[in-house]
């Protein structure tokens, strides 16, 4: 499990593992993909597909000049690349154009300035506190 890269191992925290993901939930290689382009705003591609062109490691920033099938990463062992190039998302061969990813509607938030947070109860400080006997 060590020989895994940082952004794939699973930790122990509350949070769950990578992306505050639970624990037990494991993305396929398109869905890592999909996640890292929602999250870059850049088309993204995983290792074994074939797509020409300038790619960076999503976990590192390692660059490649990619002609063939996309590999792992060298230096860190990711399999999800970002595409660096301007212009329109490639289309990885063997699948058809316009099969990209949809956007995940990003939930409606509302801000507000000068609002005044007003606390129900002071809060009090302890130390030196046991919480297991």
């Amino acid at each position: 499990m060590s020989s895994l890269p940082p952004q794939r191992r699973q930790s122990g925290g509350p949070g769950g593992g990578p992306g505050g993901r639970t624990q037990g939930r494991t993305l396929s290689v398109r869905e890592g993909a999909e996640e890292a382009e929602r999250r870059l705003n850049k088309p993204c591609f995983h290792a074994g597909q074939k797509v020409p062109g300038l790619f960076s490691c999503v976990a590192c920033q390692f660059q490649i000049r990619n002609r063939g099938v996309l590999p792992t990463c060298p230096d860190c062992g990711e399999i999800v690349w970002a595409y660096m190039e301007d212009g329109p998302r490639p289309v990885p061969e063997g699948e058809e154009p316009g099969a990209a990813p949809q956007a995940a509607p990003t939930p409606s938030t509302t801000t507000q300035e000068g609002v005044k947070l007003d606390s129900p109860a002071p809060v009090v400080v302890q130390e030196n506190v046991k919480l297991q006997p």
